[in-house]
């Protein structure tokens, strides 16, 4: 009888909480159709975009300057870039080569109705004089027509023992023009316009953000190697890794590869080279004087010394009695200390960077002359 009375009672509390939240459901539904009654919740209007007044602009970002393919490169896949936008609304956009329609682009390949920033990809663009363009047309009919003229050569190689060389064109492009590869990009860098570099566009750094190339191939007998490239000096924040080579595997030590750097309030510029049981320290010394100023860095690395050049000059040397050890190294990381490298806040540099290379042997004062002119 006791367990009769129980289930019950059970029974009926369940049936209650039932009821209660019926009840307390429909007050809520209530209180809703009241308010959108009364108009407590705001009508969804159409807004007036306005009168059209402007025809669209256009940029186009990539081709920039002439292009250089490798030697042994007749045709290579190139991405087209560019930008488009309205006032009000577009219509449509026709990007072309040599007068011959690439792709049309409608109101429907519109996410934002309003603008686009296009990429299209041309299959084995040959060498020679080519002109693309770009046509843009919005709803009222105003067009606007922007073309970009230029020319792919072949790059001959300014010394045979060049094995790297990136120019670093408009528009994103970092590829390395004598392997013709791209390296992987951390972070969100970029690129100056065609004219704010020392020689056409130039690398823009950005904080978190670095460039790795495959090390395999740029050095030569006795890891000896040297690179060189234009450099102008920002210097906030006031430390950062210029060019690292690090132990992918051991990321704390310093006992393999090399890190370029500068720190302090005085830019002091020094070179870390790992020589498999110790490392080795060469200062430069200052650099402020570079702040905002194009300058011309060149590090050479043979099996027994490192020296640093500025502007041909040689500021720094320092010897060794073991080659630069290489083990477990995989990558070059360009304007940051890179994974094996961030510690002591030497992250990401802002600063700016042309016609980057690497040579597989030691450069001569004659040669560094060379690549300045």
């Amino acid at each position: 009888m006791q367990i009769r009375i129980l289930i019950i009672n059970l029974l009926s509390i369940n049936i209650m909480k039932s009821i209660l939240k019926c009840i307390i459901t429909g007050i809520v539904l209530s209180l809703s159709f009241a308010a959108c009654k009364k108009g407590y919740i705001d009508p969804i209007s159409k807004v007036d975009p306005g009168p059209d007044e402007l025809a669209p602009i256009v940029e186009i970002l990539s081709p920039s300057a002439d292009i250089q393919y490798p030697a042994t490169t007749e045709a290579a896949n190139f991405d087209f870039k560019f930008n488009v936008t309205d006032d009000i609304e577009l219509s449509k956009i026709d990007v072309s080569l040599d007068g011959a329609l690439l792709k049309s682009y409608t109101s429907t390949d519109l996410i934002d109705y309003r603008g686009i920033s296009g990429t299209y990809t041309y299959p084995d663009l040959g060498l020679g004089a080519h002109t693309f363009e770009v046509v843009a047309t919005d709803l009222s009919g105003k067009s606007t027509t922007k073309s970009f003229a230029f020319n792919i050569t072949k790059y001959n190689k300014v010394l045979e023992s060049e094995t790297l060389y990136v120019p670093f064109n408009a528009g994103g492009d970092y590829k390395d023009l004598i392997n013709f590869v791209s390296p992987t990009v951390t972070g969100s860098p970029g690129t100056t316009s065609a004219t704010s570099g020392h020689n056409g566009a130039a690398y823009q750094g950005a904080a978190d953000a670095y460039l790795s190339y495959p090390i395999a191939g740029l050095y030569g007998a006795n890891n000896e190697m040297s690179f060189a490239f234009w450099y102008k000096l920002n210097n906030v924040p006031d430390r950062s890794g210029l060019v690292v080579v690090g132990n992918d595997n051991d990321v704390d030590t310093r006992n393999q590869g090399f890190r370029l750097f500068r720190e302090n309030g005085t830019q002091d510029m020094t070179i870390n080279v790992g020589t498999g049981s110790s490392d080795s320290w060469i200062g430069a010394g200052s650099q402020a004087s570079g702040i905002g100023v194009w300058k011309f860095i060149t590090v050479t690395i043979s099996s027994t010394e490192t020296k640093i050049y500025v502007d041909g000059v040689q500021k720094a040397a320092g010897t060794y009695t073991s080659k630069v050890d290489l083990t477990g190294c995989t990558k070059l990381v360009l304007a940051s200390g890179g994974p094996t490298f961030a510690y002591w806040d030497h992250k990401s540099d802002l600063s700016l960077y042309d016609e980057f290379r690497v040579f597989n042997k030691v450069l001569t004062p004659e040669d560094i002359e060379l690549l300045m002119q």
